[in-house]
């Protein structure tokens, strides 16, 4: 969202090939999840569905990459600087909203869960 938020014109996301091809062992499974949402709301929202990618590419497949990527740059070239400006122009005040909920959010989460530690470590007498 970042990366479009500041006028990205395509983003390609790639990863361990899946199942279980990940040294993060499930890292991939968690970021197609993710990435599965964030792909429809930003369609829905007005984004070209060509402008992210995901695609599953292991270190050993460099051809691979490199026809992704030109693939990736000839769709983008499709699409068109003014389109790509347009439908950035329109998604940055949503994208910019989204990303200060989710900074609140998570700001939110750490206070409480320094409170809670603190509360913890204040009632402990062996502290």
């Amino acid at each position: 969202m970042e990366a479009f938020r500041l006028g990205a014109g395509g983003v390609l996301i790639t990863a361990c090939h899946l199942p279980s091809d990940c040294h993060y062992i499930s890292g991939n499974a968690r970021m197609k999840a993710r990435m599965d949402a964030l792909s429809g709301m930003l369609q829905k929202l007005g984004l070209s569905p060509e402008r992210l990618r995901v695609d599953y590419v292991s270190s050993a497949e460099g051809e691979k990459f490199v026809n992704i990527v030109k693939e990736m740059t000839d769709q983008l070239k499709t699409i068109g600087t003014e389109k790509i400006q347009a439908e950035n122009a329109k998604l940055r005040p949503i994208l910019e909203n989204m990303l200060k909920r989710k900074a609140a959010a998570k700001q939110a989460a750490a206070q409480s869960a320094a409170s809670a530690a603190k509360a913890t470590g204040d009632a402990n007498p062996t502290k």
